[in-house]
């Protein structure tokens, strides 16, 4: 579904980003790992085509219309109720108005917001704002999704409902994922393969690994299975050069 090969990305000085190769198979979600400023979002800003790598390539097998982003700020129009900012790049595309209204609806029942469409985003928490933005991407019936840190915002109980009611449709759609994060344990949670990048500047991939937790998954109930304190000791170790001081068995 996605493949980068080589990519090298500068600021004018020092490449930022270093022969980065990664891929994402159809139906499949891999989280790309690293510590701030080592460039993760510059992978998806020339994944999307916002920025010129200097070197390497992109390869997409659906067309850009095909591919969804999702934000660490959600991009909604404080001017624009819950159903007109979800109908908006279904209006965008040509759909009636009645058409793109209903299928916003439909999104924001699948959402848990069937009673919220007539409200604008200040007057929905930052949950429901989410969840708002997801059915915003969800609706155009993207084929691959980029998420770039999505809930970092969010406190640890409503980012993992909204990661749960999230991860559900991408497995039950079978949808491509890219995510860009910094959290360990929610890459192991959501993930079939975890790319860490090091530190940069010339950042690389040091590791990928395997998540061998089945599916459908339980963000939870994720954190108790027994290969997930090992693989956390060892994205610990990727980051951070040493071996963690914590035994994170659970």
């Amino acid at each position: 579904m996605l493949r980068v090969r080589g990519l090298t990305v500068g600021y004018g000085g020092e490449p930022v980003l270093e022969g980065i190769d990664l891929e994402v198979e159809a139906g499949k979600f891999a989280a790309l790992l690293g510590p701030s400023g080592s460039g993760k979002t510059s992978v998806l800003r020339c994944v999307t085509g916002l920025m010129r790598p200097q070197s390497g390539r992109v390869e997409l097998d659906v067309p850009p219309t095909e591919v969804g982003f999702l934000f660490q700020d959600d991009a909604l129009l404080p001017w624009r109720t819950a159903r007109q900012n979800v109908a908006l790049g279904l209006r965008i595309r040509g759909a009636p108005r009645r058409a793109a209204d209903e299928k916003a609806d439909h999104w924001l029942a699948l959402m848990g917001l069937e009673d919220f469409g007539g409200r604008f985003p200040r007057q929905l928490s930052g949950g429901q704002r989410k969840r708002v933005a997801i059915a915003q991407v969800l609706a155009l019936e993207p084929k691959l999704l980029l998420m770039d840190e999505p809930f970092a915002a969010l406190d640890a109980i409503v980012r993992t409902r909204v990661t749960q009611e999230l991860l559900g449709w991408v497995e039950r759609e079978h949808l491509s994922v890219l995510l860009v994060t910094h959290d360990l344990e929610e890459a192991i949670s959501a993930s079939d393969f975890v790319y860490v990048l090091s530190q940069g500047p010339r950042a690389r991939i040091r590791a990928r690994h395997e998540v061998h937790i089945a599916r459908p998954r339980n963000v939870l109930e994720s954190r108790r299975h027994p290969t997930f304190g090992p693989l956390l000791r060892r994205l610990w170790d990727d980051l951070s050069g040493e071996p963690a001081s914590v035994d994170y068995a659970l």
